[in-house]
Protein backbone atom coordinates (compact mmCIF):
# COMPACT_ATOMS: atom_id res chain seq x y z
CA UNK A 1 0.00 0.00 0.00
CA UNK A 2 3.04 2.26 0.67
CA UNK A 3 3.98 1.81 -2.81
CA UNK A 4 0.43 3.35 -4.31
CA UNK A 5 0.68 5.77 -2.00
CA UNK A 6 3.66 6.78 -2.88
CA UNK A 7 2.78 6.45 -6.71
CA UNK A 8 -0.78 8.24 -6.36
CA UNK A 9 0.66 11.56 -4.34
CA UNK A 10 2.25 11.95 -8.12
CA UNK A 11 -0.86 11.13 -10.07
CA UNK A 12 -2.96 13.01 -8.04
CA UNK A 13 -2.37 16.16 -9.38
CA UNK A 14 -2.91 14.91 -12.97
CA UNK A 15 -6.08 13.49 -11.70
CA UNK A 16 -7.60 16.95 -9.96
CA UNK A 17 -6.70 19.13 -13.25
CA UNK A 18 -8.33 16.79 -15.89
CA UNK A 19 -11.22 15.74 -13.86
CA UNK A 20 -12.18 19.15 -12.35
CA UNK A 21 -11.49 20.42 -16.11
CA UNK A 22 -13.96 17.64 -17.28
CA UNK A 23 -16.52 17.91 -14.38
CA UNK A 24 -17.08 21.80 -15.38
CA UNK A 25 -17.10 21.42 -19.33
CA UNK A 26 -19.33 18.37 -19.18
CA UNK A 27 -20.75 17.97 -15.58
CA UNK A 28 -23.04 14.68 -16.03
CA UNK A 29 -24.69 12.07 -13.69
CA UNK A 30 -22.70 8.98 -14.51
CA UNK A 31 -18.93 11.47 -13.71
CA UNK A 32 -20.94 12.08 -10.21
CA UNK A 33 -22.10 8.77 -9.38
CA UNK A 34 -18.82 7.04 -10.14
CA UNK A 35 -16.93 10.06 -8.32
CA UNK A 36 -18.89 9.47 -5.48
CA UNK A 37 -18.07 5.46 -5.50
CA UNK A 38 -14.79 6.50 -6.13
CA UNK A 39 -14.54 8.95 -2.70
CA UNK A 40 -16.19 5.90 -0.42
CA UNK A 41 -12.86 3.32 -2.45
CA UNK A 42 -10.34 7.17 -1.60
CA UNK A 43 -12.11 6.69 2.11
CA UNK A 44 -11.45 3.51 2.87
CA UNK A 45 -7.64 3.72 1.34
CA UNK A 46 -7.64 7.13 3.68
CA UNK A 47 -8.16 5.15 6.95
CA UNK A 48 -6.26 2.61 6.47
CA UNK A 49 -3.34 3.72 4.55
CA UNK A 50 -2.77 6.50 7.21
CA UNK A 51 -0.09 4.75 9.13
CA UNK A 52 2.04 4.52 5.75
CA UNK A 53 1.84 7.68 5.40
CA UNK A 54 3.44 8.78 8.94
CA UNK A 55 7.15 8.95 8.79
CA UNK A 56 8.82 7.02 12.22
CA UNK A 57 8.96 9.21 15.32
CA UNK A 58 13.02 10.24 14.79
CA UNK A 59 12.47 11.81 10.86
CA UNK A 60 9.21 14.00 12.55
CA UNK A 61 9.92 17.29 10.96
CA UNK A 62 6.33 17.99 9.86
CA UNK A 63 4.23 14.97 7.62
CA UNK A 64 1.56 15.85 5.42
CA UNK A 65 -0.89 13.74 7.63
CA UNK A 66 1.00 16.12 10.74
CA UNK A 67 -0.23 19.48 8.99
CA UNK A 68 -3.65 17.96 7.87
CA UNK A 69 -3.82 16.83 11.87
CA UNK A 70 -5.44 13.22 11.94
CA UNK A 71 -6.40 10.53 10.22
CA UNK A 72 -9.96 11.80 9.81
CA UNK A 73 -8.75 15.07 7.84
CA UNK A 74 -6.14 12.38 5.62
CA UNK A 75 -9.04 10.38 4.74
CA UNK A 76 -11.43 12.90 3.60
CA UNK A 77 -8.48 14.49 1.65
CA UNK A 78 -7.96 11.17 -0.15
CA UNK A 79 -12.14 10.99 -0.67
CA UNK A 80 -11.61 13.90 -2.55
CA UNK A 81 -9.21 12.95 -4.35
CA UNK A 82 -10.62 10.07 -5.62
CA UNK A 83 -13.71 11.77 -6.45
CA UNK A 84 -11.89 13.21 -9.52
CA UNK A 85 -10.73 9.85 -10.93
CA UNK A 86 -13.81 8.63 -12.54
CA UNK A 87 -14.32 12.81 -14.65
CA UNK A 88 -10.54 12.35 -15.45
CA UNK A 89 -10.56 8.97 -17.36
CA UNK A 90 -13.83 10.08 -19.15
CA UNK A 91 -12.02 13.28 -19.88
CA UNK A 92 -8.74 11.34 -21.71
CA UNK A 93 -11.08 8.90 -23.65
CA UNK A 94 -13.02 12.05 -24.79
CA UNK A 95 -10.05 14.25 -25.88
CA UNK A 96 -7.77 11.03 -27.39
CA UNK A 97 -11.33 8.97 -28.26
Amino acid sequence: MAFFLWIWQWLSPVCLFIGGFYLVENGDSLSLILGGVSALVGLLIGIFGWGDTVPPRWFWVKSATELAGSRFLTAISYAFQFFFIPPAVMGLIEFFG
